[in-house]
């Protein structure tokens, strides 16, 4: 890891001690979190990107867009990370939707679905769908990459798995960062990555877990863990995640399930990374290493 990144990762390892002593509530999350997000995508993020809020079939969202060549009919449709209780484009996702625009040159539709608990499941697949058949009705001739970190990892293949069952069109490939995939929260990298974990204590995932599928919910439920579905007939998809996060076995169980279906899958994990290092942008070098091989990939 690099300097920058041992930085980021003794800034954010204090939150867990915080978490642990006052177990916030997902609103006072946001009111904490997402200001600092702001700033710092303000302060560190790149230039050359134009920022327009949009609705997509009445769902929110933001559009990166590349000020200079953008890549022609290739888009990225991106569902942000934050156990889909917290997060947005413009506040914690800002910077790294910047630099993933800028770095892939490509047009980024980043969508801000409804968040829990006041928006449970199924409140976030059915914005996803209903901003993904808006975005496939105008674009019918581009190339359309799903991308998307921890629970938007987790969304996205929850998209792809209802897209296959309806028969809709699929992305023509998927990214995916991190993805959570599994709410019934119980691997076994909860314990052994606890400790080497900067970020996460298993507590955080059990209480959004609980918030997005509460009581009475089959957390089983591939459209909400999409790891207990069926990933036949997926488009080829590329997994990246840091190995010291207690969700690493969210990506290499799936990952697994995924070869055994068929599906062209390849799998990265990231030498001593934490999760979703790379939404810190141009502050650690890992960013532009990481995203230079998407737009390799893509």
């Amino acid at each position: 890891m690099s300097l920058q990144g041992r930085i980021v990762s003794a800034l954010i390892r204090p939150n867990k001690l915080l978490y642990r002593i006052f177990r916030p509530s997902a609103k006072f999350v946001r009111f904490f979190v997402h200001p600092q997000a702001w700033l710092g995508s303000k302060l560190f993020g790149p230039f050359g990107i134009s920022i327009e809020r949009k609705k997509f079939a009445g769902v929110s969202g933001v559009t990166f867009t590349p000020k200079r060549n953008p890549e022609q009919n290739r888009l990225i449709v991106y569902f942000h990370g934050g156990g889909y209780c917290f997060g947005s484009s413009l506040t914690t996702h800002r910077m790294g939707l910047t630099t993933l625009s800028k770095i892939t040159k490509t047009i980024c539709h980043s969508i801000d679905y409804r968040l829990s608990p006041e928006n449970p499941h199924p409140a976030a697949l059915d914005d996803a769908l209903d901003a993904w058949r808006d975005i496939v009705e105008k674009n019918p001739n581009s190339k359309i990459i799903l991308a998307g970190d921890s629970a938007g990892g987790g969304l996205s293949l929850a998209l792809m798995m209802y897209l296959r069952d309806k028969k809709e069109r699929l992305p023509d490939c998927a990214v995916l960062f991190s993805p959570w995939t599994d709410l019934i929260c119980e691997s076994e990298t909860y314990s052994t990555k606890a400790k080497s974990d900067p970020m996460f204590i298993p507590q955080m995932t059990k209480d959004c877990s609980n918030y997005y599928a509460p009581e009475n919910t089959d957390k089983k439920d591939p459209y909400i863990s999409p790891i207990y579905g069926d990933f036949s007939g997926l488009p080829r998809i590329l997994v990246m995640t840091g190995e010291n996060e207690i969700l690493l076995d969210d990506s290499r169980i799936m990952v697994q399930k995924a070869l055994n279906d068929g599906v062209d899958i390849d799998f990265e994990i990231w030498p001593t990374m934490f999760h979703d290092w790379w939404l810190f942008g141009n502050f650690i070098p890992e960013t532009k290493q990481c995203l230079n091989k998407i737009s390799e990939w893509i």
